[in-house]
């Protein structure tokens, strides 16, 4: 299995650029670090997009949903570091969501990552959810394509909002559905976004496809390894 867990949490973002420094610190020195120390919470990972938007991507894997909904956690976003509270306050982008995974393939983590988010329409997404098994496993077939994987958004968040959460300069975007590619070259994922893209998404369900930027691999932080 290429994720080493059951549920991943997505996070996008862009900063007010007066601060991206502090942010790049925070992430690297504070948070990821952070957020790995919870028990169940099996890898953290960060990218940046050299152009488009949101600029920066941060995955985190963890072994179940529950890790997400409950325990340390969740005490993590209701008791928020100073730099924490410091650098959320520059947020002029935030996009967040806790996922099931649907399925994921492939071997190791490639250099270069993108992700295609999308809604599907009521009622069909038993189609949408074999489409998206279907492409996960059809990518990592083609020429440096690393890993590929498909999440869910879950309806399983406490509803109350966290003290972190709330610092934030506006609220979040939520997440429906992704697929995620990873390759070992920026050139490669053009390609396979196209025959993802080119597959007819309307035919199975899938509506508001949304493809996002080609990302550069920054960082990556398994607890243990």
């Amino acid at each position: 299995m290429a994720l080493l867990g059951k549920a991943v949490l997505g996070v996008w973002n862009q900063v007010d650029p007066a601060i991206e420094d502090d942010f790049n610190n925070w992430y690297l020195h504070e948070h990821i670090p952070e957020r790995t120390s919870v028990p169940g919470m099996v890898r953290g990972r960060r990218y940046r997009a050299a152009e488009g938007s949101p600029r920066y991507m941060a995955l985190y894997e963890a072994t179940t949903m529950e890790v997400l909904t409950t325990g340390l956690y969740r005490w993590q976003l209701d008791h928020p570091t100073p730099w924490t509270q410091r650098v959320m306050a520059g947020f002029q982008i935030a996009q967040r969501g806790i996922c099931d995974v649907i399925a994921t393939a492939g071997q190791g983590i490639g250099g270069a990552a993108t992700v295609i988010h999308m809604s599907v329409a009521a009622g069909r997404e038993s189609a949408a959810r074999a489409w998206l098994e279907a492409w996960v496993n059809a990518l990592v077939g083609l020429p440096q394509i690393v890993a590929a994987h498909a999440w869910v958004g879950s309806d399983s968040e406490p509803a109350s909002e966290t003290s972190e959460l709330a610092l934030k300069a506006g609220p979040d975007g939520g997440v429906e559905w992704v697929l995620a590619i990873e390759a070992t070259v920026p050139e490669a994922l053009d390609t396979a976004r196209a025959s993802v893209l080119a597959d007819d998404p309307a035919a199975h369900g899938v509506t508001d496809v949304r493809p996002y930027p080609t990302y550069q691999l920054l960082y990556v932080l398994t607890p243990g390894a």
